[in-house]
Formats: C-alpha cells, structure tokens, sequence
C-alpha cells in the first residue's frame, strides 16, 4: 500500500494541475473529450481556470501527483444537490492499487454535506473503470449511444450516478 496524499488543488499547485491532465490525455486519449495537442498549446490561463470553477483533487506520493479527478457542482437553486465527475486519471504505473479509490472517497467525503448525487459519464468499454465505480456505489442509470467519436469510430457512454447518505 502506498502512502497517499490527496488534496484540492488550488493555484499554487497550477503546474502539477497541468501536469497530470497533459500527461492523462497523451496516456488515455481515448477516455477524454479533448486531446493532448489541443490542450498542450493552452496558456496557463486555461488550467488556472479549471482550477477556479471545479473542485480538482490531486493524488500526490512522495510529493509527486501521480492522479487526479474533477467535481463540479450544479449551479441554480434546484440543481444545486448534484455535482459531475469528470477526469478520473491514476498515473499507469500507480494503477490497480487503490488510488483512484482514495480519490473518489475523499472527495464524497469532501462534498457529502453539499451534494446528494454525483453523476459520471464512463466509456462503455472501460471495465475497470466501470467495475471501480460499481465497487464505490455507482449505478448505471442510462447509455448514451454514439457519445464519442475519434477517426471514424463511436464510443457509446454509460452515465452513471451515486446517491450519497
């Protein structure tokens, strides 16, 4: 077991922010809604920004971020319960290891007295990623089909939500 440190990333961790998400989209483009050499000639305006409207939490081991995930909440009065999952990513050679698992618990723990849904979307052919969420609670409460497309081919998506008590 690896001595973890997860935390919400604010601009002083502005560089490891942009780091970990460079290095999530050249490793699993095919999991992301952007690409490594769009988001590579991003000022570092983009990434502060993505830092200011989102929760980011950073998975650090020896001082070195090695994963990351994104929680952003519903705005509007009658939206406000829920919050989206977004860009889930554990350094490849950290996974299977029970990091994304840390990650995901602290930030339920994190937002549970603000939230009662957390809502993801997940490639239908990514069973880890499926069965790690299954394992923490999540549920499948539709499909989109054709979600994705990348040269030609469709991707469809599950969503998929947890009720947090």
């Amino acid at each position: 077991m690896f001595n973890i440190d997860v935390k919400i990333l604010n601009v002083t961790e502005l560089n490891d922010f942009r780091e970990i998400r460079l290095s999530a989209l050249k490793q699993c483009s095919k999991i992301f809604g952007s690409t490594y050499a769009v988001e590579i000639e991003k000022p570092l305006k983009f990434f502060e920004n993505c830092l200011l409207s989102s929760t980011i939490f950073g998975a650090y081991y020896e001082n070195k971020i090695i994963g990351m995930a994104t929680l952003t909440q519903e705005m509007g009065i009658k939206f406000a319960h829920k919050a989206y999952l977004s860009s889930m990513f554990v350094e490849p050679i950290f996974q299977r290891k029970g990091i994304a698992s840390q990650i995901l618990n602290a930030m339920i723990k994190y937002r549970k007295k603000q939230i009662e849904q957390i809502l993801l979307v997940v490639s239908a052919d990514n069973q880890p990623a499926i069965h790690l969420y299954e394992k923490l609670g999540f549920q499948t409460y539709g499909v989109e089909l054709k979600a994705l497309k990348e040269n030609g081919k469709y991707v469809d998506e599950l969503l998929m939500k947890r009720i947090i008590l």
